[in-house]
């Protein structure tokens, strides 16, 4: 415990940083090998805390595309996870919005 009473001896994070990074969590634990090759610390005590932010950033595209937290922890990917892909989900679909015109060249009837 640090000197001012949290474990890690600094200023206490928020609850919604504390949300972000529980979800995280929950979506890492889809993937034991991937976490198991970044653990460090004392023979795997701590888990890598790039995984844990590409986790939660691949959550929160998700939720702002409209997905719930479940189904945003449930289409994470290892690739993301690891780094190695950034899958961007589509837009959340506006019914109330005009239908776009086409630009440029006519559209063929």
């Amino acid at each position: 415990m640090g000197k001012d009473g949290h474990p890690s001896g600094g200023e206490p994070i928020d609850r919604a940083a504390q949300e972000s990074i529980r979800l995280a969590h929950r979506a890492l634990d889809r993937f034991p090998e991937v976490v198991r090759r970044h653990k460090f610390i004392a023979g795997g005590a701590a888990i890598s805390t790039s995984l844990i932010v590409l986790a939660g950033v691949a959550i929160t595209r998700r939720m702002r595309a409209g997905e719930s937290a479940e189904e945003a922890i449930a289409s994470v990917t290892e690739q993301e996870v690891q780094g190695l892909r950034v899958i961007e989900p589509a837009p959340p679909v506006d019914t109330d919005a005009p239908e776009p015109r086409p630009t440029g060249a006519r559209a063929s009837r």
